[in-house]
């Protein structure tokens, strides 16, 4: 990849640092990456957020373009632990095995309003929240973590469904 580790001052993440994602994946959400880990280029930002890029990139001149961002959220590393953005959810929540939980009508509408909901224990771990529709069709709605009885909501407030009393 032209020698840069760097792109748009986020770091190309290596073969090692890639591995301990998807080691994370795996650990966490029970997500197989073995036979889509080549896919995508990793990248993190200073706050180890977590971008992923095609591989296209490397056809690229970025060092001669003025890039203002680049890839898409996927997570972020906190305390050693992944915390899948809403896209990163949505990615690996199909093939995810563990740390899923499955949440009820009004749970994912207060859910998709930024919520945290009233929850049973889920463990130490963040959880994949998902709703399942009438017709079968599966929704990935994010992140939470279990705290003093509480899912705790990450879907950040520009992305959350605001409701307005008539």
């Amino acid at each position: 990849m032209h020698n840069i580790h760097f792109i748009n001052n986020m770091k190309i993440l290596n073969s090692r640092e890639t591995k301990n994602i998807l080691e994370k994946l795996e650990e966490q959400y029970g997500y197989n990456a073995t036979r889509t880990e080549l896919e995508y280029i990793m990248l993190m930002n200073k706050d180890n957020r977590i971008y992923l890029v095609s591989r296209n990139i490397e056809r690229l001149p970025y060092d001669k373009l003025k890039i203002d961002s680049i890839g898409m959220y996927f997570g972020e590393l906190y305390k050693e632990s992944l915390r899948l953005s809403i896209e990163g959810s949505q990615m690996i929540g199909p093939e995810s095995t563990k740390n899923v939980v499955e949440l009820n009508h009004e749970q994912m509408i207060e859910w998709i309003k930024g919520v945290d909901l009233e929850f049973e224990d889920t463990g130490r771990h963040f959880v994949i929240t998902k709703y399942t529709n009438t017709d079968g069709r599966q929704d990935f709605l994010g992140c939470g973590k279990y705290k003093d009885g509480k899912l705790m909501n990450f879907v950040s407030k520009s992305r959350r469904l605001i409701v307005v009393n008539n």
